[in-house]
């Protein structure tokens, strides 16, 4: 009796057991459990059952493959639409070029999107609504830098233009083909980098550099561009080394401290120097930054730029006392000034030409550094015979105190030649020195700052910054 009730028993296991073999088995998604004995003296065995990873994994794909379904085709057509690619290009860079520093990789978005262009007319206009909505703090602020000239019109034709010139380069070198294009968009964002597009080239996503990968140099700025290219084959792989790498670089990434001793001086002298001289107003002026200067301990002290709109034989006579003062201390004074140039045969009275300079007084009384790109028409006159000269051969870097000092002075900050022309120098600092007071009510200032951040985070520099308002 025993014996037969233990051979029903294992015909029982048997048919459970086929049962169990008998439903589709999916790869991956089974395993193996083991039971402890069974009563009445039975042997263990094993079921194979779905294990709780691959009921995950099975979920979690099921889940994706949904929201593939419902928002993919969502998605192909926002970005196959002309319109829509435009608006998302805008916006992007309205984000990107708000002041925040940790936002100016979204600027990467606009050459990105390039690729889903269907003409080289929809590429430059994709380009165009770009740089124009980065560069629409100009309207607001061109009244203010043109004194009774400037009217928001203005504002809107410096901005207009600049953005015409800027997406020309998208437009000409358009291609639909996968591998042309890959070689193309990172092109385009190098050209708008450096002269002659790079004089205005502003709102460049390889700023986005600095906020990515910092302390890492060079390597850092090429593996933007390397992601630019590669984004059209392995657009998923490609974010997420993006991510990984920035990741690293985070965590090995260090802040550095400027030199002990060296400060920056904040001013709010409005237009002081600006415009037709106010012998008064200069001479009040002149007066607060040399008991500024004689107040202070620091051994380098770093003023804005064009706080003396003319500086002379006439201005180092009225200056004489407080920098022998700074001389005798050992102590150095580098302030923004204009330096009247000599006449030429196009200007034979030298009539409102002059140099943009931080000049360097005090124990160090023979160095100045000569803004190389001014800001193009309302300084820089190309036609014209006053102004402040184009210098981009210039020198990047000025020597104060056993430190190579990189300087940029107000719109260079904006830029990504005047920076990577004074890398090539190997500074072991970042002086920025601007007059913003015709900007103080747009976002021009925040851009600056965070622009200038980005460059010494990526060159692991420190900075100093200096800004009248």
């Amino acid at each position: 009796m025993e014996s037969e009730s233990m051979e029903n028993y294992s015909r029982i296991v048997q048919d459970d057991s086929a049962t169990i073999s008998s439903v589709p088995s999916t790869p991956g998604l089974t395993g193996s459990t083991k039971f402890n004995p069974e009563p009445y003296g039975s042997s263990p065995r094993s079921t194979p059952i779905a294990s709780t990873a691959a009921i995950t994994a099975l979920f979690q794909t099921h889940r994706f493959d949904t929201i593939s379904a419902r928002f993919g085709p969502l998605l192909r057509k926002f970005l196959g639409n002309r319109y829509a690619i435009l608006i998302a290009a805008g916006f992007a860079a309205a984000i990107a070029w708000n002041g925040t520093f940790a936002t100016i990789p979204l600027s990467l978005i606009a050459p990105l999107l390039v690729y889903q262009a269907k003409s080289r007319w929809q590429a430059y206009a994709l380009m165009f609504c770009y740089y124009a909505v980065a560069g629409a703090p100009l309207i607001r602020g061109a009244r203010a830098f043109f004194g009774d000239q400037g009217t928001p019109l203005i504002g809107v034709f410096l901005c207009i233009a600049a953005a015409l010139l800027l997406a020309l380069p998208w437009g000409l070198f358009f291609s639909r083909s996968r591998k042309i294009a890959m070689w193309l968009v990172p092109m385009c964002v190098l050209f708008a980098a450096i002269p002659p597009f790079g004089i205005i080239g502003w709102a460049s996503p390889l700023l986005s550099a600095g906020v990515l990968f910092p302390g890492t140099g060079w390597f850092g700025l090429a593996f933007v561009v390397i992601f630019l290219s590669l984004f059209r084959l392995r657009p998923g792989w490609s974010v997420v080394v993006l991510v990984l790498c920035s990741l690293v670089a985070h965590i090995c990434y260090t802040e550095p401290l400027p030199p002990e001793g060296w400060a920056a001086i904040d001013t709010h002298y409005g237009g002081a120097g600006q415009g037709e001289p106010n012998f008064t107003t200069e001479f009040t002026t002149h007066q607060s930054i040399q008991e500024t200067i004689l107040k202070s301990k620091a051994v380098v002290l770093l003023f804005p730029e064009h706080l003396v709109s003319h500086w002379n034989e006439a201005t180092d006579a009225f200056w004489v006392s407080t920098l022998t003062t700074a001389a005798a201390q050992h102590r150095t004074v580098l302030i923004g000034a204009g330096i009247s140039m000599p006449a030429t045969t196009r200007n034979p009275f030298g009539q409102n030409r002059f140099q943009n300079v931080l000049l360097a007084r005090g124990q160090e009384n023979d160095k100045a550094y000569q803004e190389r790109i001014p800001i193009p028409i309302g300084m820089w006159k190309p036609f014209g015979t006053d102004g402040v000269p184009l210098n981009l051969l210039g020198r990047g870097t000025i020597l104060v105190r056993d430190q190579k000092a990189a300087v940029l002075i107000c719109y260079e900050q904006l830029l990504v030649w005047p920076f990577l022309s004074s890398a090539l120098e190997h500074p072991t600092i970042l002086l920025t020195s601007s007059n913003d007071y015709w900007a103080r009510n747009t976002r021009i200032p925040e851009i600056q700052r965070s622009s200038a951040k980005s460059w010494v985070r990526l060159f692991h520099l420190p900075m100093l910054s200096a800004t009248n308002f």
